[in-house]
């Protein structure tokens, strides 16, 4: 009976944070009332390295943003050879009445590459209020305006948009997706929504002209891989909120096969060891909870419990893993992609255990083509060119 009672202690402490998150979305990961918007125009930067499939239509949505201020469009890369300046060049063709440039930014070196992009695309922004967008997100129509009404408040430093993969696509995408649509939005978003978050999610983001100015020269960002971290924990210092909008942006799955998907989430997962030994194993225990439960059940049977009362805390922990997948759907995502859900048993006991332990001893990325050694918060310690990523 003693083990019985340690076993579902156990897994009630592991399935608290899930529960606390999955509530704090449900109850206010909702639209509130909007502020007006005051600024005098918006300078939207780009910054682009490489094409694919979407890179095109995206620009054009992006483009065709209905947006109730002057608003420009900077498009930023770090050479004319790149294939995104002949992509960009066509968009802008297509789109003569609509503010835009592209600005060449030259070579990144040591520096983060899509840092070194925005500084140079924010240079030339000819408007106070800025946003960076990246080239692989999809927005609808009204999302630039609905950003503006929420960065309004007298407070608002940065606002951003929660991102969503979608598919279809193959398996290394929806690798990426499971892990950044139930794991790391579901827990960021809670803790956004509950305080005045240190971080940002860099898929969309707004910034105030008053943000700029306390911060100063925001090219100092782009000596850590950690930037929108970076960026999110300047603002709060600056004495001004983060501000996470209730409504969601789309980014179609990665295109990427199995050993792809495995590389870019371990990206991720540097970063986060980058945080220090102490918070990465917080968030390999409790973003997890229906792993420790099972590990918890395996235990607790070798220990005498019978196999009912191991099964059943299992089973109650992926009934609420379910859940909170589904609240994030009714409240963010809508139900599109919502098929995924079903591999998140798959993904928490199978690849949660590699690719966390594999993380644990982490220290170099690559990404887009660049090797980084990275420091303590993501630092750039050095960086190499090779050559592309294969994933």
């Amino acid at each position: 009976m003693v083990s019985v009672i340690v076993l579902w202690c156990v897994v009630a402490l592991a399935a608290l944070p899930c529960l606390a998150a999955t509530v704090v979305v449900a109850l206010r990961f909702r639209p509130g009332a909007e502020s007006p918007v005051t600024v005098d125009g918006l300078s939207v930067v780009v910054p682009i390295k490489g094409t694919d499939a979407h890179t095109e239509s995206n620009l054009d949505a992006l483009f065709a943003s209905r947006v109730p201020v002057p608003v420009e469009y900077l498009i930023a890369m770090e050479s004319p050879d790149d294939p995104a300046h002949e992509v960009a060049t066509r968009v802008q063709r297509r789109h003569p009445d609509v503010a835009s440039a592209i600005v060449i930014s030259g070579p990144a070196g040591a520096r983060m590459g899509k840092q070194h992009n925005l500084a140079a695309g924010f240079a030339q922004a000819r408007y106070d209020t800025v946003a960076s967008i990246d080239a692989d997100v999809r927005v609808d129509p009204d999302t630039l305006a609905l950003g503006l009404a929420d960065l309004g408040r007298p407070d608002a430093g940065v606002a951003y948009f929660l991102p969503q993969y979608v598919g279809p696509g193959r398996l290394g995408g929806l690798l990426v997706a499971l892990y950044s649509n139930y794991y790391y939005q579901l827990n960021m978003a809670a803790l956004a929504l509950s305080s005045n978050a240190g971080f940002i999610t860099g898929g969309l983001w707004l910034m105030s002209g008053e943000a700029r100015r306390r911060l100063g020269d925001l090219s100092r960002f782009g000596t850590t891989v950690s930037d929108d971290a970076a960026i999110g924990r300047a603002v709060v210092a600056a004495g001004l909120r983060t501000i996470l909008i209730p409504r969601t942006v789309r980014i179609p799955y990665e295109n990427l096969g199995l050993g792809g998907g495995v590389r870019h989430v371990l990206k991720w997962l540097t970063l986060l060891r980058a945080e220090g030994l102490p918070t990465y194993l917080a968030i390999a225990t409790s973003w997890h909870p229906l792993l420790v439960a099972a590990v918890s059940a395996v235990v607790a049977l070798l220990a005498g419990v019978g196999p009912t009362p191991a099964l059943l805390a299992v089973a109650a922990v992926a009934a609420l893993r379910w859940v909170g997948a589904l609240v994030l759907h009714i409240r963010a995502y809508g139900w599109r992609g919502a098929g995924a859900m079903a591999w998140l048993p798959v993904y928490e006991l199978l690849a949660v255990p590699v690719l966390f332990a594999r993380g644990l001893f982490s220290r170099e990325l690559t990404w887009r083509g660049v090797r980084y050694r990275i420091g303590r918060g993501g630092t750039i310690l050095s960086a190499r060119p090779l050559t592309p990523d294969p994933s």
